[in-house]
């Protein structure tokens, strides 16, 4: 079937009639998955033919990601005689790009240490260091003497910096040249540390003590005359970042400055690793994942593994804590709304209750993830709280007004019917000013728990839907009481 619809595509594709079949905004999207699934049906029709010198071939000149996804979907059994297989380099791309740590742990296993070591070396230095901190202290005892000096002391000196900091996830595949330097002698130089193609965008200029004083590109160092003085044509103005910056802001900075990579100082000003844009686009997404699961008040973990590979129990305890918190919340508003219930049920009021808590609870919590995204992209700060809360107010203002009326009508419309009911416009005025006062209340705490947080130092994600939910709920069944209370309980006990 996959070899039918891939040639199916190759032949639209040939003819130009490929938009046809497939639309524009996914066809380039829709090739790729076919000729990837093409590729795996094709590599694995080799397995079945024992075709092992093609397949080894194939996976040598084939993408590493795709050759690791491969590996992912076939036993273990199956992998390690392939594997075995690819030459050193290629194992080491391949096995680093593994998503699944268990398949990792066997493959490192079933390995002499002294071939594991060859394997490790040739893994980018970011996801070696990755899995070295997987290990436990006796493999690490039987690994690091197969290391090279270089590797073993790379190895420990990435592994010493806190996970979450740019140390920890910096890499130390970058290449450096003196600025006492010709052109001709920095060429040398380069060829010398041998840096991967995917980092040689940026050359970074050292003094004799290795401080960091400029940089410059692979372009403009093989424009210029060989004998041309490197710090004639350094570029001295330059993005950094410290080995203790918080993995987050040095993504920003990425970001914010459009880098391909960025250089990590120490605390001498010495560059000793870079963290790449690649790397910056998987922190961004793992904070948001992050963020997302506290804001719906499930509880995040560091390299959690997929959806179907955890239990149902640690599923339940991510998510029970505020799940509690908010049943709890809705039987005390419940058993208070009970207590009170011949008043509601006089004028139909509890049917209103459920429409003026839910309203706060959305405004709650679309005003918590706008005031959060400002906070994550360094929009807004601490010392901009009054403006934000004001304009939250200002838009709650303008947004109650609009529900006010709507409210009016749908009170008028829904307690007009019922002949019993005498007060109708006293009950339409209770309801539309509840809406109003539970809109302005829930957007002043929407934008006032991420602040908070931020304030004492903690994740304005915490601010999370649940607890913005169970607090705007329990304070719109307080303001609806208390304008019940205020404007038709004196009358209706005369």
């Amino acid at each position: 079937m996959l070899v039918l619809l891939g040639g199916v595509t190759n032949l639209f594709s040939h003819l130009g009639l490929l938009s046809m079949v497939v639309p524009y905004g996914t066809k380039k999207t829709t090739i790729m998955k076919l000729k990837g699934e093409y590729k795996f049906f094709k590599w694995m029709r080799l397995l079945k033919q024992q075709q092992e010198k093609r397949l080894t071939y194939c996976l040598e000149r084939a993408s590493p990601i795709e050759v690791a996804r491969f590996f992912e979907n076939q036993s273990f059994e199956l992998v390690i005689g392939i594997f075995s297989t690819l030459s050193i380099a290629r194992q080491g791309e391949i096995f680093a790009l593994l998503n699944d740590n268990e398949l990792q742990m066997q493959i490192y296993h079933s390995i002499p240490k002294s071939s594991f070591a060859k394997i490790f070396s040739c893994m980018p230095s970011d996801l070696r260091v990755d899995f070295y901190q997987r290990l436990n202290s006796k493999d690490h005892a039987r690994l690091l003497p197969y290391l090279s000096r270089k590797v073993r002391e790379d190895v420990i000196m990435l592994n010493s910096y806190v996970p979450d900091t740019a140390g920890g996830i910096m890499n130390t595949d970058f290449a450096t040249v003196l600025n006492s330097m010709t052109v001709e002698e920095a060429i040398a130089k380069i060829r010398e540390d041998a840096p991967s193609k995917k980092m040689l965008y940026y050359i970074y200029v050292v003094d004799e003590k290795m401080k960091l004083v400029g940089f410059i590109s692979l372009k403009d160092l093989v424009m210029r005359s060989p004998q041309e003085k490197i710090e004639t044509i350094l570029n001295v103005n330059f993005v950094y970042a410290t080995v203790d910056e918080d993995q987050e802001v040095v993504a920003k900075k990425i970001e914010q400055y459009d880098l391909v990579a960025i250089p990590i100082l120490n605390q001498e000003e010495q560059i000793v690793g870079i963290v790449s844009y690649d790397d910056a686009i998987a922190i961004i997404r793992a904070e948001q994942v992050e963020d997302m699961d506290k804001f719906m008040g499930i509880t995040s973990e560091e390299d959690a593994p997929d959806y179907l590979k955890v239990s149902s129990l640690q599923h339940l305890k991510k998510r029970i804590k505020w799940i509690v918190v908010v049943f709890i919340a809705s039987i005390v508003s419940h058993s208070f709304t009970h207590a009170k219930s011949t008043l509601f049920n006089q004028f139909n009021l509890i049917f209103y209750l459920s429409m003026i808590t839910d309203t706060g609870g959305n405004v709650g919590s679309q005003v918590a993830s706008v005031v959060l995204q400002a906070l994550n992209r360094g929009q807004v700060t601490l010392s901009d709280w009054v403006r934000i809360i004001l304009k939250e107010l200002r838009i709650a203002i303008m947004l109650a007004s609009v529900l006010f009326f709507l409210a009016y009508i749908k009170v008028f419309l829904t307690s007009s019917l019922d002949v019993e009911t005498n007060r109708h416009y006293q009950v339409m005025f209770v309801v539309a000013l509840s809406i109003v006062l539970q809109v302005v209340f829930s957007a002043f705490i929407g934008a006032a728990f991420p602040l908070a947080a931020k304030y004492f130092n903690g994740d304005p994600a915490v601010a999370a839907s649940p607890a913005i939910n169970t607090t705007v709920e329990l304070l719109g069944v307080l303001i609806y009481y208390i304008i019940i209370y205020w404007l038709i309980y004196p009358v209706s006990s005369c």
